[in-house]
């Protein structure tokens, strides 16, 4: 049989083979991940939905392949498994590692009429409608798909109907140069392609298109530093993992509001500045495959233990290749932290299209002179700097600088942040 690349969804019609999970000769069950396809939305998991052996992989890693073509062929017990292969496997709800993804949504397309309808009684799981995502949670629930009624259009199984029922690899590398013997010269190629490809792309797209500029103002957290660590008890009780993020993410709030520019984007087609009522902050996560910017929602309506809550959930998702499309799409700002592990500040690049990326750097001890009762002292005081990139065609350096002040001021004293 034939296996073809199944719908990705709406809008999708092609992607980047990152990774083969099988080889030539292997045997795959049912459900069992054959690939990873990444698309400028997420990276998917592509499920087999059939049984049988792997007879020839059809493309290689790193190329880019349509929907509806042969990526592999496969020797199975039923050749009806062939005319399902690809309409069954179609997705919306996509498990996704991390990527760069452009705002927006995917939605489940209608399957073809010659689409298979699943049953409840369906004896064989390739029969049933479901999208990657939905079958990956079924396996790891222990769920069989054939006994559950879906409520998606033709039949289609989806994430909520499995609430119902009772019931890879390194990436290729090659060596070349002599080996053995002083002096050798020794190279190790690693194939450019999946997210550090997409970051790549995303980067040149940012750099090419946004006019830099960066702003550095540097804070005075010693109160911050002392409200954390009051906090912090009061969280691990609750389970919650308590940083500084979640502070940092509701000054940005305050002073977003104070500036509303900051929280837009340029949508060059109208040539309209867009201006977000709503505060969608895109957080930096560094993964063993590279950077991935998951989105906290609704800053502004959370508490500091609900976004810490969500971000210490994004993160294990991140690094766990669990995060969907929906985790990467929406954002209106993006926070970037390396405080944790070192450097005075960074110049971050804009995550465009938004106009602006907040750097958060390291915090350190260092004595200051500060005014005590009408006296200059030195006064040992936690300390960082802020720095702020962003896009000058739609922000001048003075309203980058009034922002940066209001900012600060929430930060210098995060119990403001509070009384809004």
């Amino acid at each position: 049989m034939e296996f073809k690349l199944p719908e990705l969804g709406e809008g999708v019609n092609e992607g980047e083979l990152v990774k083969w999970l099988v080889k030539t000769g292997d045997s795959v069950k049912d459900d069992q991940p054959l690939c990873e396809i990444m698309t400028d939305k997420a990276t998917i998991e592509i499920p087999s939905p059939f049984s049988g052996k792997i007879a020839s992989l059809n493309a290689k890693e790193g190329e880019v392949v349509k929907v509806h073509q042969v990526i592999l062929t496969a020797e199975t017990a039923s050749s009806s498994v062939s005319s399902s292969a690809s309409s069954s496997v179609s997705s919306s709800k996509v498990a996704a590692s991390p990527a760069h993804a452009s705002v927006g949504s995917t939605s489940a397309p209608v399957p073809a009429a010659s689409a298979p309808v699943a049953q409840a009684a369906s004896t064989h799981s390739a029969d049933v409608l479901a999208s990657p995502y939905t079958r990956r949670t079924a396996r790891e629930q222990g769920i069989d798909l054939t006994q559950v009624a879906g409520s998606g259009p033709h039949g289609r199984i989806l994430l909520e109907d499995l609430d119902r029922p009772s019931a890879g690899g390194a990436p290729a590398v090659s060596y070349s140069g002599p080996v053995g013997g002083g002096g050798a010269l020794i190279e190790e190629r690693i194939g450019f392609r999946g997210l550090r490809k997409k970051i790549a792309e995303k980067m040149r797209e940012s750099k090419h298109n946004a006019a830099h500029f960066t702003y550095v103002e540097e804070a005075d957290v010693t109160e911050l530093v002392k409200l954390r660590a009051k906090a912090k008890a009061m969280a691990e009780k609750q389970g919650v993992k308590l940083t500084y993020l979640p502070f940092v993410m509701k000054a940005m709030v305050s002073a977003l509001r104070k500036f509303p520019i900051m929280n837009s984007t340029l949508d060059e087609a109208k040539q309209e500045i867009v201006i977000k009522k709503y505060y969608n902050i895109a957080l930096s996560v560094q993964t063993d495959d590279g950077l991935t910017v998951p989105v906290v929602k609704s800053v502004e309506s959370k508490s500091v233990f609900q976004i810490a809550r969500e971000i210490q959930d994004l993160v294990d998702r991140a690094r766990r290749k669990k995060l969907t499309s929906a985790d990467l799409t929406g954002s209106t700002i993006t926070l970037t932290n390396a405080g944790s592990i070192g450097g005075l500040f960074a110049t971050p690049v804009i995550n465009y299209p938004e106009v602006a990326i907040l750097g958060f750097n390291k915090i350190s001890r260092k004595p200051v002179v500060k005014v005590i009762n009408g006296n200059e002292k030195i006064a040992i005081r936690d300390w960082t700097y802020f720095s702020i990139s962003l896009d000058h065609r739609i922000v001048d350096g003075a309203i980058a600088a009034e922002f940066m002040k209001a900012f600060i001021e929430v930060i210098e004293n995060p119990t403001l942040m509070f009384l809004e």
